[in-house]
C-alpha cells in the first residue's frame, strides 16, 4: 500500500456526542417511547458508522471508506485526470454530500482533495493530510 491515512471524525463525535447526551435524560425517564428509541439507536449507529474516514492509494486505485469499512468506494487512478488541494464550504456539511461541483466525503473540517475524473465528474475526499495525499497521488494519475 503506497499511502493509507485515517482522519479520526472528531466533528462527527462531537456532534452525536451532543445530541445523545441531550436526549440521555429522556432515555432514563419513563416518557422513551419506541419511536425515541429508534432514534437513539439511528444516532449511536451513525455516530459508530461515520467516526473516521480512510484513505489508501495503492499502485492503481484510491480507495475510501467511513468507519468499519462502510460504504466503500474506489476509483481507478487511470480514470483521474487531475488532483488539488481544495478548501470545502462550511455548509456543505458532514459525512456523504452532493455539492455544486461533486461529491463530497468527510468527518471534519474543511480541508478536501478534489480528484476530477476522465468523464467530468469530480470527488473530494476531506482528510486532514491533504499534502501527503497529493504526494502519493503525485506521478501516478492520467494527466
Amino acid at each position: 500500500m503506497a499511502y493509507k491515512h485515517t482522519q479520526i471524525g472528531v466533528a462527527m463525535l462531537v456532534i452525536f456526542g451532543l445530541v445523545i447526551a441531550i436526549i440521555t435524560p429522556t432515555a432514563l425517564s419513563d416518557a422513551a417511547t419506541p419511536l425515541f428509541w429508534f432514534a437513539f439507536a439511528i444516532c449511536f449507529g451513525a455516530m459508530f458508522l461515520f467516526a473516521s474516514l480512510s484513505i489508501e492509494v495503492s499502485s492503481d486505485t484510491i480507495n475510501w471508506f467511513f468507519g468499519p469499512r462502510f460504504w466503500k468506494k474506489s476509483i481507478s487512478l487511470a480514470d483521474i485526470t487531475a488532483a488539488k488541494k481544495v478548501r470545502t464550504k462550511w455548509y456543505y456539511g458532514l459525512g456523504i454530500r452532493l455539492t455544486s461541483t461533486g461529491w463530497l466525503y468527510n468527518v471534519s473540517g474543511l480541508t478536501a482533495v478534489e480528484l476530477s475524473l476522465k468523464d467530468g465528474t469530480t470527488v473530494m475526499l476531506g482528510t486532514n493530510d491533504a499534502d501527503n495525499l497529493l504526494s502519493a497521488l503525485n506521478g501516478r494519475i492520467a494527466v
